[in-house]
């Protein structure tokens, strides 16, 4: 999720390396995917995620009450944040060491799943009939079942009250607002409260949902059903008009700041930190956010371009999945613990919806009265938003994260004014179609 080219670039050396190593090493006699033990007492399986210390306290608790239900798996934590993570997974495949349970993401899902990393979960015990169907789709690729679904989530516009009421600033209907009132608000509010604070997250820095979902406003998508980009230059150069009128008039922070802060953590971002009123960001990370801001976090809607919430195109995403590697030696405990992960209440009143709503309908229901604060607000802006949603987006194809390294690139030349949005979107087209061929 950072926005720094070094990373950028680091991270899609490593993946591509990695990948290929990979593939070489399992057409060898040492390739370890075929050697499945059978499980017995003091079966040792390791869990890589990343995340905060939010999740990471709640998934340790949970590992707790699995040694109670299953006694003779033993399961070592591999704990990570999301810059580190990629890289440090992408080495472990390449060496054959990938965790036996992986925390994945939509972003890299196909990509690892082609590659033979990804073991098929339609072929193990896993029960599916509690999912959601689309939910549990959103785990397939060509016709595979590859990961389950840890959480469902959507694309929100989270919002600290406190800012609002210092400059004066109503809050919006979330249901009739259009971006020019988002550019508005934020501007407002920049010139109310004290220096340093500002309306709104700089949202062309952000990339990822916001991005998304203008694009989709516009009839484009991140990515083709065929695995090719899904917008035009003229699109995404009209997003970065956008972004670039939030700069200009202060409702979001100048590109400097606006950069650095992509290579910080959730919780270190400025609205954490109560410095910004408006910061984009997915459904669930509203139980993170709501306890930096003692539990005053609202849940926004996206802005739509008409000013009807029916039009903001907004989709449920897997927040992340649990999938389980190919080499794994383990493959029926690994597959057990992600069943009860994904399937068990008692799991999700451990876990909550830190991770997103859970797909499982009968476990949402199960965990519905012990729900915080902080959960319901995530659970209900799912619940809020069903009647308005547009289809569910392609998944992102092999080669995916490239063609969006390629548009934060070329973002940040628009903010630092080295090129113009017509400039930077012809330029990342170009790219982001040379990554995907």
């Amino acid at each position: 999720m950072t926005a720094h080219p070094p990373l950028h670039a680091s991270r899609r050396t490593v993946l591509g390396s990695s990948l290929t190593l990979l593939a070489l090493a399992a057409c060898g006699p040492n390739a370890s995917g075929g050697d499945r033990a059978a499980e017995g007492d003091g079966t040792m399986l390791r869990f890589g995620w990343w995340g905060n210390a939010t999740r990471d306290e709640l998934t340790q608790q949970a590992l707790d009450a699995y040694q109670e239900v299953a006694p003779e798996v033993s399961i070592s934590p591999e704990p990570g944040d999301w810059s580190g993570y990629w890289d440090k997974l992408a080495t472990q495949v390449a060496g054959g060491d990938a965790p036996d349970v992986i925390q994945m993401d939509e972003s890299y899902l196909a990509e690892y799943s082609s590659r033979g990393i990804l073991a098929d979960l339609g072929a193990t015990a896993i029960a599916t009939d509690g999912f959601d169907p689309s939910a549990l789709e959103a785990g397939k690729v060509d016709g595979g079942l590859y990961a389950m679904n840890a959480g469902i989530n959507a694309p929100v516009l989270l919002a600290n009250p406190a800012l609002f009421e210092e400059a004066g600033v109503e809050m919006p209907d979330d249901t009739t607002w259009t971006w020019d009132d988002l550019v508005d608000i934020a501007t407002r509010i920049s010139e109310g409260t004290p220096e340093g604070t500002y309306g709104c997250q700089q949202l062309g820095a952000a990339g990822g949902p916001p991005l998304t979902v203008f694009l989709r406003q516009l009839g484009g998508e991140r990515f083709s059903a065929d695995g090719g980009i899904g917008y035009t230059a003229e699109q995404l150069a009209q997003w970065w008009d956008l972004t670039l009128r939030l700069q200009d008039s202060g409702a979001a922070p100048e590109a400097s700041i606006a950069v650095e802060e992509t290579g910080q953590s959730v919780d270190q971002s400025l609205f954490a930190v109560g410095k910004c009123a408006l910061q984009a960001q997915w459904s669930n990370q509203v139980v993170t956010l709501d306890a930096a801001l003692d539990g005053t976090a609202t849940v926004l809607r996206m802005p739509s371009m008409t000013g009807s919430a029916a039009d903001a195109k907004l989709w449920y995403k897997a927040s992340m999945y649990f999938a389980v590697a190919e080499t794994t030696a383990n493959l029926e405990a690994s597959a057990a613990f992600v069943d009860w992960m994904v399937n068990s209440p008692d799991a999700g009143t451990i876990l909550q919806v830190e991770r997103g709503v859970p797909a499982n309908l009968e476990v949402r229901a199960a965990i519905a009265e012990d729900l915080t604060d902080s959960d319901r607000k995530a659970v209900d802006f799912i619940e809020a938003i069903a009647e308005e949603l547009g289809d569910p987006p392609p998944i992102t194809p092999p080669g995916g994260s490239a063609a969006d390294d390629a548009i934060s690139r070329h973002a940040e030349d628009v903010l630092f004014g080295r090129s113009t949005p017509d400039e930077a979107a012809q330029a990342a087209v170009e790219e982001a179609t040379g990554a995907l061929a």
